[in-house]
């Protein structure tokens, strides 16, 4: 492993620290929580805040990982790719399904409390939408790994 991706992954435990804290309080403040809005705001945070966590975690494993099986690494890639694009178009079908009936939903809602938290919901399904299908395009032009061989499509492992 590069000393840069021993370095992220520093950066990336550290915000996994972070994170696990601020999660431990959003808990703990969603379950005491007596108004709908509050707790709501408070569930919404602590979502977002343990899909931090997990995607940091995962983003450790990416750096760390080295496939060092060439056959199994390209078999891999390529069947993870392509079930990658089918399922998230399914996806990106659902996001806009979803964004459709929040648009219904907004069209006859007049609490402004309630208004504000859908429509934070409708942009965030919007995000979804308009982030995977930046998603799918850069990962299959990615390579397998960010070290290089002498051709592109060599798989580099460490000999540690």
């Amino acid at each position: 492993m590069m000393s840069t991706d021993s370095e992220i992954i520093e950066i990336f435990k550290s915000q996994i620290e972070v994170e696990q804290a601020t999660l431990n309080k959003l808990i703990k403040l969603e379950e005491d929580a007596e108004e709908t809005a509050v707790r709501l705001c408070f569930m919404d945070l602590r979502l977002d805040t343990f899909k931090h966590v997990k995607f940091l975690e995962g983003m450790i494993e990416l750096l760390d990982t080295t496939p060092c099986d060439e056959w199994s690494a390209k078999v891999g890639r390529y069947a993870g790719r392509v079930k990658l694009e089918r399922e998230l178009n399914n996806l990106m079908s659902d996001e806009r399904d979803m964004i459709g009936l929040l648009d219904n939903a907004l069209n006859k809602i007049g609490d402004p409390i309630a208004r504000l938290l859908l429509e934070h919901m409708k942009e965030e399904e919007r995000s979804h939408h308009d982030g995977l299908e930046k998603l799918v395009g850069v990962i299959q032009q990615a390579p397998l790994q960010s070290k290089k061989g002498e051709k592109g499509t060599d798989i580099v492992c460490d000999t540690d």
